[in-house]
């Protein structure tokens, strides 16, 4: 007995850690890294959008990481990033080089996946949308943000990111994808009265509406062949 109290306080505490992602921004920075060590990561140096990425002259990258955090495979994580350019009506400005790229790094700092926005046109303030699944056995990870293909005359700045965890088919928010997330898809299919907001989660498969298609994601999930 005291084994199983043991194993469900510590399964608390990691699915309490998992929605703990690291955000950025002015009054939230510590343990995040830029790779510029002439402009320091401050709140002076945020809002004044001095926190650049792009790659110099000198084929230096100038990069934005964040501290590590706790993760499982399955997990999709959503970026939305305030990007601001002072140079989007300068001579030499080329929308196609600003393609802000987040990736997704392992314990030893090795590249799993990675994920580009391309935005089709730009102003000053930007907000870019990203998102990136965990695969299966990570546990731990950091976000790294790059302008790989930015110069000087292309920069843009990271004034902000704010990061959202979603376990796919985790229809009631219980932080597993099991049997009751098939009920409470049943349900929604079945017309029972539910939420507004558990309506929208149980089209999993994100096709506007909620069919068999969604029950069997889920049992998908549940199995590992999704």
């Amino acid at each position: 007995m005291k084994r199983i109290i043991v194993l469900f306080v510590a399964s608390v505490a990691t699915l309490l850690s998992y929605a703990q992602l690291p955000q950025f921004s002015s009054q939230s920075f510590e343990d995040w890294v830029y790779t510029n060590p002439s402009i320091p990561l401050n709140q002076s140096n945020i809002l004044n959008n001095k926190i650049v990425l792009y790659t110099t002259s000198t084929g230096q990258h100038l990069t934005l990481t964040s501290p590590p955090f706790a993760c499982y495979g399955g997990q999709t994580i959503d970026m939305t990033v305030t990007w601001i350019t002072d140079q989007w009506k300068d001579e030499g400005f080329d929308v196609k080089k600003v393609a802000l790229t987040a990736a997704l790094l392992d314990a030893t700092g090795a590249t799993v996946d990675s994920v580009t926005y391309q935005p089709a046109s730009v102003s000053r303030t930007n907000y870019l949308d990203l998102s990136i699944t965990v695969p299966s056995g990570m546990t731990s990870a950091r976000l790294r943000f790059a302008g790989w293909k930015s110069n000087v005359k292309n920069s843009g700045a990271v004034r902000q990111i704010v990061m959202n965890s979603v376990l796919k088919g985790d229809v009631n928010l219980d932080g597993e994808v099991s049997v009751a997330d098939v009920n409470a898809v049943i349900q929604v299919l079945l017309g029972d009265a539910v939420a507004a907001d558990l309506k929208g989660r149980a089209d999993v498969n994100k096709d506007k509406e909620v069919t068999v298609a969604d029950v069997n994601s889920v049992i998908g999930y549940i199995l590992g062949v999704s």
